[in-house]
């Protein structure tokens, strides 16, 4: 009997980690009351009364935005006028930097993402990624059709990994004579680290070396940038990625839903970066033709009051204001977290900025183990490839102080009874 889905897509099954541990969290919390849980699973922002952060000053702009102009269509498939406007804007000029580039609007940055691998490579071709690295990176390549090569995250000193990344793309040039490959940076999610002025050199001559053979697309997932320590300063990065050579394309993929904390308005964007004009054209063209094709356009009101804030210097005072604050926050929940995990011996990988600490279990089995062991204390956190992740952004501090200090004792026991077993 013929099947009702296609030959190609037929064993494809949906099981997201984040999604999976979020619902656990909930149903825990129903059962035996919030505040005898911890919800370290989703993603999100959550201020310390366990309520999903909404910036004031994002609201208040978007309840300013006309109900015709949040209902209509976008006016171009690429985003609108003053939403390309805004991104180059927020990206390069609040920098001051001016780059050449071209930016197409997308339903948050996993639109972005999947657009590029769409355009970027043909059903068969291998995509690069981090071996611990955003689950949904996996889904993303499954769904186009893209095998996954990845590369060590991090060198035995604990930073990034330049050599794997450059052994890995030279393997893959040798193959298939054309490279993408993902680097998420800064605040990388699920291990909160920044790539350092000095390993970013590093990485783009590395770029600059396999480029020579072939066409290099590096795609720059963004999407914490404005949950850097750093601010625009960080942006200086975009300078160089501007001097690449013409076999390169830079796609960084910004996640304005993430900017804003409002992930349901689903807005990002696409911004092409490459000396290669004739070739950066026609790969703005083929993300344009699969908007049209896949979203049509993006959410009208969402790239609106995007465009308002960004283009309002008032406006955008008052949003990084606010936003300030709650930077601090996350850099005192994640002080609370690091300093324990350190003092109780419980190994983390490196932390700097952003959403996300991670636990370093490389046993798999054992990481297997205390994750369920964890529900069973109604702790959650999600299961990644080399630990468990432990979003911070959603975990006041009163839940965090100690929890370290738990995590280790059913760690340690669960370490003990193995070796007894053994």
């Amino acid at each position: 009997m013929k099947r009702f889905v296609s030959d190609v897509v037929h064993d494809k099954e949906i099981v997201d980690t984040v999604f999976e541990a979020s619902q656990g969290a909930i149903e825990a919390a129903r059962k035996y009351g919030p505040e005898n849980v911890v919800n370290g699973a989703f993603g999100t922002y959550f201020d310390e009364t366990g309520k999903l952060l909404t910036f004031d000053t994002v609201y208040r702009a978007f309840d300013a935005v006309d109900d015709i102009q949040k209902s209509k269509y976008a006016s171009s498939i690429m985003g609108s006028d003053e939403f390309q406007r805004a991104v180059k804007d927020w990206l390069f000029k609040s920098a001051d930097i001016d780059i050449d580039c071209d930016v197409i609007a997308t339903p948050g940055g996993t639109g972005a993402l999947s657009s590029t691998i769409k355009n970027g490579l043909v059903p068969g071709e291998t995509v690069i990624h981090p071996d611990i690295g955003w689950g949904p990176y996996n889904t993303i390549a499954r769904e186009q059709n893209t095998p996954i090569a990845s590369y060590t995250l991090f060198n035995e000193h604990n930073g990034f990994n330049v050599t794997s990344f450059e052994a890995t793309c030279e393997a893959v040039m040798e193959k298939q004579h054309k490279v993408l490959a993902f680097i998420n940076d800064p605040c990388q999610n699920p291990t909160g680290y920044t790539m350092s002025k000095e390993e970013w050199d590093q990485t783009l001559v590395a770029v600059e070396r396999v480029a020579e053979k072939g066409p290099f697309i590096l795609v720059l997932d963004i999407a914490y940038i404005d949950f850097n320590k750093r601010g625009d300063a960080y942006k200086q990065l975009f300078k160089r990625l501007a001097t690449l050579s013409e076999n390169v394309l830079t796609v960084i993929t910004f996640s304005v839903s993430k900017t804003l904390t409002a992930y349901g308005m689903r807005v990002g964007a696409q911004v092409l970066i490459s000396n290669n004009e004739t070739q950066r054209e026609k790969f703005k063209h083929a993300c344009g033709n699969t908007a049209r094709g896949t979203w049509s356009t993006v959410n009208n009101g969402g790239m609106r009051v995007f465009a308002d804030i960004a283009l309002d210097d008032g406006l955008k005072t008052r949003y990084m204001k606010e936003k300030a604050k709650y930077i601090n926050l996350l850099n005192e929940r994640a002080g609370i977290f690091v300093r324990e995990a350190y003092d109780v011996g419980l190994p983390i990988y490196p932390y700097q900025e952003g959403f996300f600490v991670t636990i370093k279990i490389e046993d798999a089995a054992l990481k297997n183990e205390l994750h369920l062991k964890l529900k069973t204390m109604n702790i959650f956190f999600v299961n990644v490839y080399g630990g468990l992740r432990v979003a911070i952004c959603s975990i006041p501090k009163n839940k965090l102080e100690g929890l370290a200090k738990r995590v280790k004792v059913a760690y340690d026991t669960l370490v003990e009874n193995g070796n007894k077993k053994d």
